[in-house]
């Protein structure tokens, strides 16, 4: 982060803030949207209802400076395998931490899980840089059309087990 710019501080997110967290998703996702040519990937496509339902069955943090949600990410835990998802780091705050900061947030919010998983589309390269300079490695993919494959990515987690069955 820069020197003169606040830290963003990252808590757990509530619901007050669904509406100002979906306008944030869907201006990240854009991106993604056009590289793939899928205007109708499911963060793009998410309603507010959909969104208020993640927030009871999901961990969602957010990051905010000045006043302003600048960045997010959520996760769930089954079964020790900690699914993480919606990552977003608003454009002007990007490559300067914050979403290195919001993945190691995410991941201490759950200390049990074995693994950690995510996934990310095939050509998002800044994405895939992220991720794998956090330790995540392919693990598999999933065509969601013929334009789009997400790549799963997977990191064990703190407890250092390796043997679960997928």
């Amino acid at each position: 982060m820069s020197p003169t710019a606040p830290e963003p501080r990252i808590i757990r997110a509530t619901p007050d803030c669904a509406v100002e967290l979906l306008a944030l998703q869907r201006t990240c996702f854009r991106e993604e949207a056009e590289l793939y040519g899928e205007p109708d990937i499911a963060p793009l496509t998410q309603t507010l209802d959909g969104l208020l339902a993640d927030f009871l069955a999901q961990t969602v943090l957010g990051a905010w400076t000045d006043g302003r949600l600048v960045g997010s990410v959520r996760a769930r835990c089954e079964q020790e395998v900690c699914e993480i998802g919606r990552l977003v780091v608003h454009p002007d705050h990007r490559c300067k931490g914050l979403g290195t900061a919001l993945m190691a947030a995410i991941e201490r919010a759950y200390p049990e899980a074995a693994t950690y998983e995510l996934f990310t589309g095939e050509r998002s390269e800044r994405n895939l840089r992220l991720y794998r300079r956090l330790g995540y490695s392919a693990a598999g993919s999933r065509v969601v059309s013929p334009r789009l494959t997400l790549v799963l990515l997977r990191k064990p987690g703190r407890s250092g087990r390796k043997d679960i069955a997928h």
